[in-house]
């Protein structure tokens, strides 16, 4: 009987392990080949250009009273001096008082168009966070081969880069072959009601586009472990929007003769709950076809596991699970950001609030998200309503389209020995807004790996800029191609 049992778990082993080996040794390389164009240099003008851009205050504050329009019309004037050949050959059309589309009119006007977008706004300076800085936040300062200041990488570098290639091929006397817009939104910090009235405008036209490429993912020569060679990640979607608030009501009272549970306590004791009770790891559209790029180009362990998730999947999720980033593309994340209880030390509060920001994966839609949230607590003293925009997660754009391959081709042109790759893009976009208009929205930013998104020292390197550059032109070159 024993015999009999060991040989029946060799022979399930045995199978085990020749499936395994079969997939690992049939998970090839899905990357397509293409040839590197010779790529051109940084011009002195080009890099004073993208300095000069940084100098410009387009802040945007969560106050709307704040709103400097000075510093917009200002960065539009610099747009036309510095940028006449796209001004006199393009249509401009301001919508939502600040936000820009150009209409580059192509050949082929039968061609469906392709949407360029970024966007002129940044994200303020802390005030307490200013005098960490090593450089002037808005002066575009060159040092260790770096552009330093505030929207370096978020997002002035794309839409310097984009006018940059816009205004050289311009020089050129090339046209495209499809037309192009460009789409600059000025508020995407705070939510993006600029790009709400381009989509707005171009669904009024009954415009419908082969392609909306936004900011997004990055080419990253050091944060994909196994990978020796630099990866570029195109977002095929984004995760969704929620904020919730958590508020609690009960009777306060002297700090002297504290009851038994306060308002704060309550409130603690559900962010507690919440934070200890993550929601479940899933493997979305992107995350496969990230394995699905990214595996065949790693050692033969790492793709063994990825060519096997059904086996493997918990030692995937505890590797992606170390990394915030990576733990955000397997989960719907969830985070206290405001607290608020008190307005003395010897006082205990009636009432005490929270914010809670959750960032949702494709497929969990936000009321099953508050249903959840509800059944973690399990307090019904907990009231909860959701606070400002909800966003759910963006529909997943194809890989296997003429629009990906598009991409794909202008980022192997611009740098050799790249391998591109699916990804889900955690933050948000402005392309968001516009699903009415496209069914391929992909979210890329042609730089390697910038420092300081938001934070102190945002700079990205003149290798980038060189490369932004280089790729918005073959992407705009490619548009003589005809959709197969």
């Amino acid at each position: 009987m024993v015999k009999k049992i060991f040989v029946g778990l060799l022979g399930v082993v045995l199978v085990i392990t020749g499936v395994v080996l079969f997939n690992t040794f049939t998970f090839t390389s899905t990357q397509k080949t293409f040839t590197p164009r010779q790529v051109t240099k940084i011009s002195e003008s080009s890099l004073k250009h993208f300095q000069e851009a940084i100098h410009f205050q387009t802040i945007s504050y969560g106050d709307s009273l704040k709103f400097d329009s000075a510093q917009f019309n200002a960065f539009h004037r610099y747009l036309r001096a510095t940028y006449p050949l796209v001004h006199k050959t393009m249509s401009v059309q301001t919508v939502s008082g600040y936000s820009l589309i150009y209409k580059w009119e192509g050949k082929n006007p039968s061609l469906k168009p392709y949407i360029l977008m970024a966007h002129q706004d940044v994200v303020p300076i802390e005030e307490a966070s200013r005098q960490r800085w090593t450089v002037d936040p808005f002066a575009g300062i060159i040092k260790d081969n770096f552009i330093w200041g505030r929207g370096t990488a978020d997002d002035k570098i794309n839409l310097i880069s984009i006018m940059e290639a816009a205004e050289k091929l311009i020089a050129e006397n090339f046209q495209p072959g499809r037309t192009i817009y460009l789409a600059f939104g000025h508020d995407e910090e705070v939510g993006g009601k600029g790009a709400t009235a381009m989509a707005h405008w171009f669904t009024g036209k009954n415009i419908t586009a082969e392609m909306i490429l936004d900011e997004g993912g990055v080419i990253t020569k050091e944060k994909i472990p196994g990978v020796k060679k630099p990866v570029a990640l195109i977002g095929t979607a984004e995760k969704g929007y929620l904020s919730l608030e958590l508020s609690v009501e009960i009777s306060g009272g002297h700090s002297s003769m504290p009851e038994k549970e306060t308002s704060i306590d309550l409130l603690t004791k559900a962010i507690t709950k919440l934070r200890a009770n993550p929601f479940d790891a899933k493997l979305t559209g992107p995350m496969k076809g990230f394995m699905k790029s990214v595996g065949p180009e790693m050692s033969f362990t790492a793709r063994m596991v990825f060519a096997n998730p059904w086996l493997f999947k918990k030692m995937i999720y505890s590797t992606y699970e170390k990394s915030g980033g990576g733990n955000a593309m397997l989960h719907t994340t969830l985070v206290p950001t405001i607290i608020q209880a008190g307005i003395k030390d010897n006082v205990i509060p009636t009432v005490a609030l929270a914010t809670i920001n959750l960032r949702l994966l494709p497929g969990d839609g936000s009321l099953e998200m508050i249903d959840r949230i509800k059944k973690i607590i399990g307090d019904e003293r907990i009231k909860i309503n959701p606070v400002g925009r909800i966003s759910e997660a963006s529909a997943v754009s194809s890989t296997d389209s003429f629009a990906f391959d598009q991409v794909d081709e202008a980022i192997k042109e611009s740098y050799p020995d790249v391998v591109s790759s699916p990804f889900l893009m955690i933050g948000a976009t402005d392309s968001r807004h516009l699903k009415e208009v496209s069914n391929n929205i992909f979210k890329f930013s042609p730089m390697f790996d910038p420092f300081g998104f938001h934070g102190i020292d945002e700079r990205v390197s003149l290798e980038s800029y060189q490369t932004s550059i280089f790729f918005f032109e073959n992407l705009m070159r490619n548009t003589l191609q005809l959709k197969p």
